[in-house]
């Protein structure tokens, strides 16, 4: 913890609380006369006192005969509302592109004091080793961090090539080792569905643990495919895109996750499920962020962003506070330390004046003030990185010859990503193309761009395929304009797409050179540059700085002809190879249909 901040646990000072409780000792913090909003019973109380020792609540009702010493510090809360602190059950601190410490600097003045990072984006860069990096930082920190292991290093084993590769024996090895809370999100729900015994192994060792398994059901089927994976151990899931699958999944058991991110903007299309069903039991669904920029976060917020807009979609507020709250709580089977102002539990505490907008004054973090009026109070400081995490771009200088695909014939037909602002899916289209100077090139008439995906993660001799290379619509873009990104999602290889050859290479080697990140060609010439040395996805920069570098890479995207906000970060997930329906990887085109297992397919289509 910070020299401000400590955290002890609960076994070590029942006997001061019960003691404080009982007015024999007295309090470190009693906030007085507050409307506490009760997720336990949805009940609005006014004229409660909270009383903290330890970090720990020891009583909420009349502090009246509370002892008070010089230690004490006493707050009127003014009748004010008493909110538990929000918690993000299923997230992606590499999203935001900075640093934990970065990233819980940036957060917990906007009410967030739990967070459940999946990080399979670094570990997919540097392996079990982030894992261990991950616990070490968070140890230190205000913000409660109950860490995911992640499952899918790389995310379908055999149709992409990571920088690690995690294991049963690696799960198993994180949990007994504490470095890890609960099991990330399953994405190769097709090998669940299907039966493929290493995802099995590795969902077995989250069953003999007793964790927490999510999911990440990213499938249409909402019968036996679902079914399946659920039976298989499952807990809960984020990628329910409509209200009758995010109902289902709530119906069979499941916790539905309802995300709203900052580009994946599923929750107006879930709420339905709550609203129009008046009388439903609401207690297996949650909100979660799952990935949201910097930028997001410092001009909106974080959950509360996304409460925010559940209430202004007309879910009542008390419902959607339980959804960051209690709801998360219990499916993380955590409800007996976080999640509500109760005896016994973590003094995360709001002080909010306003329900219906959500206007929050104060932030206690274990019954310490860590943040008031939109500012953080306490000093969280900067993590000092081992080499081997913030030097993991390895790759040669490119030319414009290594985007050049071949053809012998004229005309051929050819597959095409089309990607879609704001979602996160694909859709595949035949596009007949012909070639020139004996090769296929963008066709910025019909806004076909050129993708390319290359392997730059430590050299490996059994990576036999280092790049893949497609064809993208829907982008926009114009001449001599080219994005390139180290940020792709999820094995993060260098992906590049553009308008033309030139523009590629001079985006591809701009970002060789910086050590990853982003970079966006306009015109033939680098417009803005992004840089994220560690794990070539994440800046050590302040969530402020780096979303004003999100900004300026937003608005060159802009510049180079395309007009959708946030499209950096659909076009992130070009390499996710889990997502229907034609994603780009180093291997190639892979094709996931509906009720299909993945498979690689030819980016030239035979007769």
């Amino acid at each position: 913890m910070t020299a401000e901040h400590t955290r002890k646990s609960h076994h070590q000072i029942t006997q001061d609380l019960a003691a404080t409780a009982m007015g024999r000792q007295a309090a470190d913090l009693i906030i007085r006369n507050g409307t506490l909003v009760n997720v336990n019973t949805a009940q609005l109380q006014p004229g409660v006192d909270v009383v903290v020792r330890h970090g720990w609540i020891a009583l909420v009702g009349d502090a009246s005969d509370i002892l008070v010493d010089e230690n004490t510090q006493v707050i009127d809360a003014a009748g004010r509302y008493l909110v538990p602190g929000f918690i993000d059950s299923h997230m992606h601190v590499e999203s935001a592109m900075v640093d934990l410490p970065s990233f819980a600097a940036g957060v917990l003045p906007h009410g967030t004091t739990t967070i459940c990072p999946d990080i399979h984006e670094i570990t997919n860069v540097l392996g079990l080793r982030a894992v261990e990096l991950f616990h070490n930082i968070a140890e230190e920190l205000p913000l409660k961090v109950l860490l995911a292991m992640p499952v899918c290093v790389p995310s379908i084993p055999g149709f992409e090539d990571a920088g690690a590769t995690i294991s049963a024996a690696d799960m198993a090895e994180a949990y007994q080792q504490g470095w890890a809370q609960l099991q990330g999100e399953q994405m190769n729900f097709p090998g669940v569905i299907y039966g493929d015994p290493d995802v099995h192994a590795i969902t077995a060792q989250g069953l003999k643990g007793d964790f927490v398994l999510t999911g990440h059901y990213a499938n249409l089927d909402l019968n036996r495919g679902l079914n399946a994976f659920i039976a298989s151990g499952l807990t809960a899931c984020h990628e329910g895109t409509t209200a009758e699958g995010t109902l289902r999944r709530a119906q069979l058991g499941m916790y539905a996750q309802q995300r709203y991110g900052t580009a994946w903007l599923d929750l107006p299309n879930l709420i339905p499920a709550i609203l129009d069903n008046p009388e439903i039991d609401t207690r297996l669904f949650t909100m979660v962020t799952d990935d949201v920029t910097s930028a997001t976060i410092h001009e909106e917020g974080h959950l509360v962003r996304v409460v925010r807009k559940a209430i202004s979609l007309g879910l009542p507020p008390m419902l959607a506070i339980q959804m960051v709250t209690i709801n998360p709580a219990q499916m993380l089977e955590k409800s007996r330390w976080i999640g509500s102002i109760s005896p016994g539990r973590a003094a995360d505490i709001l002080l909010v004046s306003d329900l219906e907008a959500l206007t929050i004054d104060q932030v206690y973090a274990d019954g310490a003030l860590v943040a008031k009026d939109g500012q953080l109070k306490i000093n969280i400081p900067a993590y000092d990185y081992p080499a081997w995490a913030v030097n993991s771009i390895h790759l040669p200088t490119l030319t414009a010859q290594d985007f050049a695909i071949p053809v012998e014939k004229n005309p051929v037909n050819v597959r095409v990503m089309r990607v879609f602002p704001g979602m996160v899916h694909t859709e595949e289209e035949i596009v007949e193309m012909r070639a020139h100077n004996g090769g296929l090139s963008a066709d910025l008439t019909r806004d076909i761009l050129k993708a390319a995906v290359f392997y730059r993660h430590d050299q490996n001799p059994t990576v036999d395929s280092t790049k893949g290379l497609g064809f993208v619509t829907g982008t926009q873009f114009n001449p001599g304009c080219a994005y390139a990104s180290t940020v792709s999602h999820d094995s993060h290889n260098l992906l590049v797409i553009g308008s033309d050859d030139q523009a590629m290479a001079l985006a591809a080697n701009t970002l060789i050179e910086t050590g990853g990140g982003i970079c966006i060609v306009v015109d033939g010439s680098v417009e803005t540059v992004m840089p994220l040395p560690l794990a070539g996805i994440m800046s050590l920069e302040p969530v402020a700085v780096a979303a004003q570098q999100v900004a300026e890479v937003e608005q060159a995207l802009k510049k180079a002809g395309c007009p959708h906000e946030a499209f950096e970060m659909t076009l992130s997930l070009l390499g996710l190879i889990v997502l229907e329906e034609l994603h780009l990887s180093n291997r190639g085109l892979v094709a996931l249909k509906p009720g299909q297992p993945p498979q690689i397919v030819d980016l030239i289509v035979t007769p």
